[in-house]
């Protein structure tokens, strides 16, 4: 069980939980399911810190609608029918980061198979999402119909010097 988890969020919070078992940290975004109807081209999270090894990190999560091809003019959440991809970006862009990616109606009669993980080294770019075979998500399967939310979760493994 990881210390923090909060059964119900409001939107557009982060919540951080943290395992001393795993070392895992779990960061959760709450997102209001009205931004699923809206024309928005992308949706970023508050900041969060992470602590990478000698020091912290500040990322955000971005969310970016993924329309099919067929569609015409900008993509959105609504054209996309609420489908999209998750992406991790680091502010201040070093060190290597794995981490794994999710999606939760924020109860547990709901949570995606988490994705990944995927390594990647921030220092080289500021932004990591999943392959382009693994990337889509339906948002709008994990919205909590009594709250209008759902919940973007990214997991951050523990730091192995390889």
């Amino acid at each position: 069980m990881l210390v923090g988890d909060a059964p119900r969020l409001q939107a557009h919070t982060i919540a951080h939980a943290f395992s001393q078992v795993s070392g895992k940290h779990r960061f959760q975004w709450t997102i209001d399911a009205g931004k699923l109807q809206g024309h928005e081209r992308q949706s970023v999270s508050p900041s969060f810190e992470l602590p990478l090894v000698g020091q912290t990190a500040r990322f955000r999560m971005v969310i970016l609608p993924r329309a099919p091809a067929d569609v015409k003019g900008s993509a959105s959440f609504k054209k996309a029918g609420g489908r999209g991809c998750v992406q991790l970006k680091c502010e201040a862009p070093r060190g290597v980061v794995s981490f794994w990616i999710s999606t939760t109606n924020g109860r547990d009669d709901y949570l995606r198979k988490p994705r990944g993980p995927i390594a990647h080294d921030f220092a080289w770019h500021s932004t990591c999402g999943l392959p382009r075979d693994q990337e889509q998500w339906d948002f709008g399967k994990a919205v909590d119909k009594s709250l209008q939310t759902f919940t973007v979760c990214v997991d951050i493994l523990p730091h192995v010097d390889l």
